[in-house]
């Protein structure tokens, strides 16, 4: 279903529509897979695959050592450190995605959370929403099982506030009634190196990252592959294969949980990389993806399982197509990156709409939608390093075209209700850091043009007290962003206005991190963030989107680890949020608290054991039948334990130990207790 956010917290749903009325399937009025007309890969779409099919075996050269030196010197995640001169001074260091610089977690002015592949492998069965849920201060609201769409929150921000990349390609989707949030049950992880979880303005490095972004990355060229599957309860079942040459790798996957009259999602992808280096003077590396989704759930607002009345189930389908290419060239003039990339996405969506109750007397009519969406974009950086200073100049070019046809059954007639746009947008950004003595100074500044609406400009501007002797650093930062509106929000015929402003942030921190050889590593910070101008839906009449809505958001956020040696490595973070609005009223899936503890601990015989205990506190949601409600605040376990013999790695996991299954949505429910086995194989 199309949907607006209001700032009463209510996801107030419009008409967006499309395609031919909904579909009734086997006889029982359940939807099947059968149900929803399989739609053909795009011949576009099909363009992309071959030619990075083609691109891959061209990068084939040497580059193992490149991948294998990344993997080593990934720093451990959740960790905090000290800003060493090495790390600011380096363009070799290993970088996170919050700043163009190469920028390590730890000097990085955000707070920065690392996912590793060893973090990730107690994880193994996960989707990415459950993955992500089990980090601090990320709320995804509904899971893989729903069948919908499970959206992201972050520091109070918008869904749509949040950037998600794959391999460095946004996945943010400018036709979705829901501002150009990603759907992360849409998205596959069974074949990831590393997860990145920026918190907090991003967007001098990556364009409309008000709020921060999630950046993850897949496994790159090796000597091996590997086999794996995993099963469990609430339907888990997965499997994926991966070959690995020297120079390339290939991998499949496919995923799925849940039930087809209940809520079920499934994800399959195919991914393909390359990497090819001589020397230290030239690096090459390409990447290339495409991925088939199907999602069948209650729509939202329709409160779910429990609640919803109409008991037809929502169809979502969606297949898209990624490359992205990466060149860097290292002179005595400094150093050059020369990135271009694309995305293709095809969806299908048909909903049975929602009836009246007491948030709505209407209710939704019966939606289905087709939409088509294609970026292209490229860019130039270049960085030098000059004494005590580091400087990084780029340009950028983006090219959108999004087409969205509905159409709206009223019972007695049926709308349509279509729209067409197209969007280039030229940026320039450059970063700077420099270090005098005990003090690292960064600025930055990103000017982007549209062909359509006005120029913004993003500047940045950070100051660490790091002292070489001491036993840590103070860091203060201040950021403003900007976000152009959505091709929905501008092209809709019903509710779309095409003279919206982009929606705007103001960001500040202030935080201490001990030094990194510590014996207890810690980060604390404090926040405050302010959006204005968001599009909000008027009711009118006629309804209509306007800027009106703002969002004050001040909160704490905090991080420490310990290793025990050999009873094992301890982390815990936490994060504290308050929230105001101008009128008062609560917004939809922001906790005051959360917090989340782990525990890795090595054993005997190539055997580790891990726990993870998650809390999230009461939050706020809506639907049509119920109104307003409080989800309840939830403390899950989870368990795990992993074992290698040999070639093969099998991990048993116990997921929410004590049976909490706590509502991600009003009538939606997280899986609950249940087991995990999975199996991974290596092939030499």
């Amino acid at each position: 279903m199309a949907q607006a956010q209001h700032r009463d917290g209510a996801d107030r749903s419009v008409v967006a529509g499309g395609g031919a009325g909904h579909r009734v399937c086997d006889g029982d009025g359940s939807v099947t897979d059968r149900c929803a007309d399989e739609r053909p890969y795009g011949r576009r779409t099909w363009a992309v695959v071959l030619l990075s099919a083609l691109l891959v075996p061209l990068g084939a050269s040497a580059a193992r050592s490149v991948a294998e030196s990344e993997t080593e010197t990934a720093p451990k995640p959740r960790q905090a450190a000290n800003t060493t001169e090495s790390e600011t001074q380096s363009f070799d260091a290993v970088s996170v995605s919050a700043s163009a610089l190469p920028t390590t977690a730890a000097a990085a002015s955000q707070h920065v959370t690392l996912l590793d592949h060893e973090d990730l492998a107690a994880m193994r069965g996960l989707s990415l929403g459950e993955i992500l849920s089990r980090q601090a201060g990320v709320v995804v609201d509904r899971g893989p099982a729903s069948g919908g769409f499970g959206a992201l929150y972050l520091r109070g921000a918008d869904p749509s506030h949040v950037v998600v990349l794959i391999d460095h390609v946004r996945q943010n989707d400018p036709l979705s009634s829901r501002g150009s949030a990603v759907d992360l049950n849409a998205l596959s992880v069974d074949d990831i190196e590393r997860i990145e979880i920026v918190r907090g303005n991003a967007a001098v490095a990556n364009a409309e990252a008000m709020a921060g972004l999630i950046h993850i990355f897949t496994r790159r060229s090796g000597r091996d592959g590997d086999v794996g599957a995993a099963y469990g309860g609430e339907g888990l079942r997965s499997g994926r294969a991966a070959w690995s040459g020297e120079h390339v790798r290939f991998s499949v996957s496919h995923r799925e949980q849940g039930a087809r009259d209940a809520g079920f999602g499934r994800v399959r992808a195919f991914n393909a990389s390359g990497v090819w280096a001589a020397g230290d003077a030239f690096e090459f590396d390409i990447a290339a993806r495409i991925a088939q989704n199907l999602g069948l759930g209650f729509p939202d607002d329709s409160g779910g399982e429990r609640h919803a009345v109409l008991r037809t189930l929502e169809s979502r389908r969606a297949v898209h197509a990624q490359v992205f290419a990466n060149a860097r060239v290292r002179t005595p003039r400094g150093e050059w990156r020369l990135q271009a990339g694309g995305i293709e996405r095809e969806g299908d969506e048909s909903s049975p709409g929602v009836m009246p109750g007491v948030r709505d007397p209407f209710g939704l009519p019966p939606i289905d939608t087709r939409s088509d969406y294609r970026r292209r974009e490229a860019q130039a950086l270049w960085s030098i390093s000059a004494g005590d200073a580091l400087f990084t100049l780029g340009v950028q070019h983006q090219h959108e075209h999004g087409v969205l046809d509905s159409r709206i059954d009223f019972g007695g007639f049926v709308l349509p209700a279509r729209f067409d746009l197209r969007r280039s947008t030229d940026s320039a950004l450059v970063e700077a850091r420099w270090r005098a003595r005990d003090w690292v100074v960064q600025g930055g500044l990103r000017h982007e043009r549209t062909d359509h609406g006005e120029p913004g400009t993003h500047p940045m501007l950070s100051l660490h007290y790091a002292p070489e002797r001491a036993s840590g650093q103070w860091g203060l930062s201040i950021a403003r962003s900007a976000k152009a509106p959505s091709f929905y929000a501008l092209g809709h015929p019903l509710v779309g206005n095409a003279r919206l402003r982009p929606e705007r942030a103001l960001h500040r921190e202030l935080h201490y991190a001990s030094a990194a050889d510590a014996a207890w590593p810690v980060r604390i910070g404090v926040f405050s963030a302010r959006y204005r101008d968001l599009v909000d839906l008027d009711a009118g009449p006629p309804p209509r989107l306007v800027n009106r809505s703002r969002i004050a958001a001040d909160g704490a956020e905090w991080r420490g680890s310990h290793d025990f040696d050999r009873y094992g490595e301890w982390s815990l973070e936490g994060s504290w949020l308050r929230l105001r609005t101008p009128d008062g009223a609560p917004l939809r899936h922001r906790p005051r608290l959360q917090w989340a503890a782990h525990w890795r601990m090595p054993l005997r015989d190539a055997r580790e054991v891990s726990m993870s205990v998650q809390h999230i506190g009461r939050r706020f949601d809506s639907s049509i039948p119920t109104g307003g409600r409080w989800l309840a605040s939830a403390t899950t376990l989870d368990l795990a334990l992993r074992q290698e013999w040999g070639p093969a790695t099998i991990t048993l996991a116990l997921d929410d130990v004590f049976d909490r299954r706590r509502e991600d949505s009003i009538g939606s429910f997280a899986p609950g207790r249940r087991w995990r086995f999975a199996v991974q194989w290596r092939m030499r």
